[in-house]
């Protein structure tokens, strides 16, 4: 089952440092927008530095990402990360 997550208020500095801790997970984000897909996790993103907003979406885990980690804590400790920057998940 695929996840989205959405996020407002993420500074390009924030984002930069999310872009830093994701290719830990298998996620390389390029750009502002794309989709990635490696190492058993898959996304498409979209980031608007304008509007300061970060979309997530179509995120799954598989193999081998899945046996570190699965959807539900990799989008939390996403939010975790985005908080700390001062940026906030929305529903």
């Amino acid at each position: 089952m695929s996840k989205r997550a959405f996020y407002t208020g993420v500074t390009p500095e924030a984002y930069n440092e999310l872009k830093s801790k994701l290719q830990t997970y298998g996620m390389s984000l390029q750009g502002d927008s794309g989709r990635t897909s490696e190492k058993g996790v898959q996304a498409n993103y979209n980031y608007n530095p304008e509007a300061k907003s970060l979309e997530i979406s179509d995120l799954s885990v598989g193999f081998p990402a899945s046996m570190m980690i699965n959807s539900d804590s990799l989008v939390q400790r996403i939010s975790e990360m985005i908080s700390r920057y001062g940026g906030r998940s929305e529903a």
